[in-house]
């Protein structure tokens, strides 16, 4: 199970919002659903992060604690079985290793998982860029990436031999100079 920001408050006063159950209960579900395709797209993220030497299960979790500033923690009994399917899924491989008398399954990112790892973080990316007027906020997405205008692919253009989208297959051309275009703009 993925840990709610709800469930964590433990003490409330009697006459607030949180000793209501109907909204306790409705906020509950709701966060555990936003933070479930989220909790993917992290883990996949973490496991790429450390593409060469790889990751095992208890650092996964110490690390989304950390990155995340204790906001999306994933408990062992959710994480695991996530694990299990991203592997059934071929978008992770595991290796078991002896890693001082102990052994630990070692998680690598597959390129077909970094391919879904990419897409799932622009379309998150451009979600969230999207959504912030509406609730307000400011969000600031890096210069360095270029998402396909079609479906939010994040898109490694310094590559000089790029022209198509490798998730939707748009034709990137034309789009690609306007980009770069609009940044020789902003940096005179």
């Amino acid at each position: 199970m993925v840990n709610n920001m709800i469930k964590r408050i433990k003490s409330f006063q009697s006459d607030s919002l949180m000793s209501d159950s109907d909204f306790r209960n409705f906020v509950e579900k709701a966060e555990s659903e936003i933070l479930r395709g989220i909790s993917t797209i992290s883990v996949l993220k973490i496991i790429d992060n450390h593409s060469i030497e790889g990751i095992y299960g208890y650092r996964i979790l110490q690390e989304l604690e950390v990155t995340t500033k204790k906001m999306l923690i994933i408990e062992e009994g959710t994480l695991y079985p996530l694990l299990k399917k991203l592997e059934k899924d071929a978008l992770i491989q595991a290796e078991r290793k002896i890693v001082n008398n102990r052994p630990r399954k070692y998680y690598y990112i597959t390129p077909k998982g970094r391919r879904i790892q990419n897409h799932l973080t622009g379309f998150f990316n451009k979600l969230i860029e999207s959504m912030s007027t509406l609730f307000e906020m400011k969000v600031e997405l890096h210069d360095t990436n270029f998402f396909c205008p079609n479906c939010a692919n994040i898109i490694d253009i310094s590559q000089p031999d790029v022209r198509f989208c490798e998730v939707c297959g748009l034709n990137l051309e034309g789009y690609i100079a306007n980009n770069k275009t609009m940044e020789e703009n902003q940096n005179e």
